[in-house]
């Protein structure tokens, strides 16, 4: 669908109706598909023939409705004494201040690349991106960094609460699941602060001290990206925290009370309910995602064509084990669930990976939520399914025409890949175009613009008890929903990253005060 430009693009709240707060919630649940926009999302429902029907698009058995709306998302961006933007690469000595230059729907459809970091330099570059630790910053405590930062200042100042904190604090159990590995950004955000994202080590060390129930990821250092063994000398520890952690969370006493597992067959056992732990770390055997970056295994009938790892879970497996876990404490339990790998496969620009993470990651919400129907109820349950950013550029096949063709980027496989992205000096943009149905099972027409973030919305989906507390922080974009309104069944409001936080701390305090 092509867009066009309407008279008004920014509306406060006024027209949206207020309901009453209801009971705040006794479980909370945050599902995070790192790196996904609205075209990415839809994507991947066209390959699974579910435009409109995922579970948690459709009323519940018991009536319930899911609500959806957009997610705006950006960090703060760094200048100089002059007040001038510092680009990609600036380092944050050299900045004298920050400031948060974010979604604008007024303005964000008179350019088609300006809510893009410019992958060519002859264009300069738009800064107003965020990466995954400013977002899951925004997204754990409610406040926006730069880039990098984990919950802390951009000028490292001040540190910030987590939202695990604030619910140990009311009682609950909490954990943290992701497909890659567990101290990287966005798990790490949910629990740790640090100057530095790279700082895998020392952001491992605090979550393994956190007080945690469930830590949950990849990461393993005795495993490639493809479950195969490493020798000795390719080991990396760095992502469980170092070698010694390591070696003391395996012996026989344990690190913490926690029991560590690895086996696939454990994390099953767990999923079904069976040998549960009062506590877990379970790490996944392969050193980086669960399959976006597997090599090859042979042939399969997947999207890709190649066979998965067959020694790791699927995240779906992680995050049922990982509830039934937590839901041994009577308070209730915040979890953060994380399909980490989509972006990863964005940043390739390599589709049929990008949708086979989507498509993992869609079906642990299927899990979640039938958990949900089962053994709790959405009276007592808020579940919401977001993205910290959008990866990629990605847009409808025709959006542009590339005037180019030459290798411009390599892959995280040091693969050329041929410039399919949108270069403002040579290309040019027709219109903006949503990605085309191509029916169940085919790829869907699409292009990449970007090997970055962008700035573009991404969906969001809140469901059950506390839900109704997202509609008093909405905008509208009456231009996404012109794009995105019917196929999304949404109106074009969207919310500010930071509201994330908000909902799930403003419910959780309710509910324990």
């Amino acid at each position: 669908m092509a867009i066009v430009l309407q008279g008004c693009q920014s509306t406060d709240s006024a027209n949206e109706e207020q309901p009453p707060t209801a009971k705040a919630p006794k479980h909370v649940i945050l599902m995070v598909s790192d790196g996904i926009g609205f075209n990415g999302w839809l994507a991947a429902d066209y390959y699974q023939g579910k435009s409109g029907k995922q579970s948690y698009q459709i009323t519940r058995p018991d009536g319930t409705q899911p609500r959806v709306y957009g997610l705006a998302h950006n960090a703060l961006n760094l200048i100089d004494e002059h007040g001038e933007l510092l680009g990609r690469g600036a380092d944050v000595a050299d900045a004298a201040g920050a400031v948060e230059q974010g979604y604008d729907p007024m303005t964000r459809w008179l350019q088609f690349d300006n809510a893009m970091i410019n992958d060519f330099t002859a264009a300069g570059s738009y800064t107003s991106y965020t990466d995954s630790a400013a977002a899951g910053t925004a997204l754990m405590s409610g406040i926006k960094t730069s880039n990098g930062r984990l919950n802390m200042s951009w000028d490292s100042t001040q540190s910030f609460t987590p939202i695990t904190q604030f619910a140990q604090a009311a009682g609950m159990a909490t954990g943290v699941v992701s497909s890659v590995m567990i101290s990287h950004a966005t798990p790490a955000a949910a629990v740790a602060t640090n100057i530095s994202r790279n700082n895998y080590a020392d952001i491992f060390q605090q979550m393994v001290n956190a007080e945690l129930t469930v830590l949950m990821g990849a990461g393993h250092p005795l495993f490639n990206g493809s479950g195969q063994l490493l020798p000795e000398d390719k080991r990396d520890y760095q992502y469980l925290g170092g070698e010694q952690t390591f070696d003391a969370l395996t012996d026989e006493t344990g690190l913490n009370g926690y029991t560590f597992i690895d086996d696939k067959r454990d994390f099953m056992a767990l999923a079904q309910g069976q040998n549960l732990p009062d506590r877990v770390i379970g790490i996944a055997q392969t050193n980086s995602t669960l399959q976006a970056v597997r090599g090859d295994l042979g042939t399969s009938d997947s999207l890709s064509g190649t066979a998965f790892v067959s020694n790791v879970p699927d995240l779906a497996t992680m995050a049922l084990g990982a509830i039934n876990v937590l839901a041994q404490e009577n308070n209730g339990f915040f979890v953060m669930i994380e399909g980490g790998a989509v972006d990863w496969m964005g940043h390739a620009n390599n589709m049929p990976r990008f949708i086979e993470e989507q498509v993992d990651f869609n079906a642990a919400v299927d899990a979640v939520i039938n958990w949900v129907e089962i053994h709790s109820s959405w009276d007592e349950t808020l579940l919401i399914i977001t993205a910290d950013h959008e990866c990629g550029g990605i847009w409808g096949e025709g959006t542009w025409t590339n005037s180019s063709g030459i290798p411009v980027a390599l892959d995280r496989s040091n693969e050329a890949l041929l410039d399919a992205r949108y270069d403002p000096t040579v290309d040019t943009f027709n219109e903006f175009l949503a990605v085309q149905d191509n029916g169940e099972g085919e790829l869907p027409g699409f292009m990449f613009a970007s090997g970055n973030h962008t700035n573009d919305l991404v969906p969001l989906y809140a469901i059950g008890v506390g839900s109704e507390r997202f509609s008093k922080y909405t905008r509208t974009d009456l231009n996404a929903a012109v794009l995105w309104g019917e196929q999304f069944n949404w109106e074009g409001h969207f919310v500010d990253i930071t509201s994330v936080f908000d909902v799930m701390y403003s419910t959780i305090k309710d509910d324990k005060d």
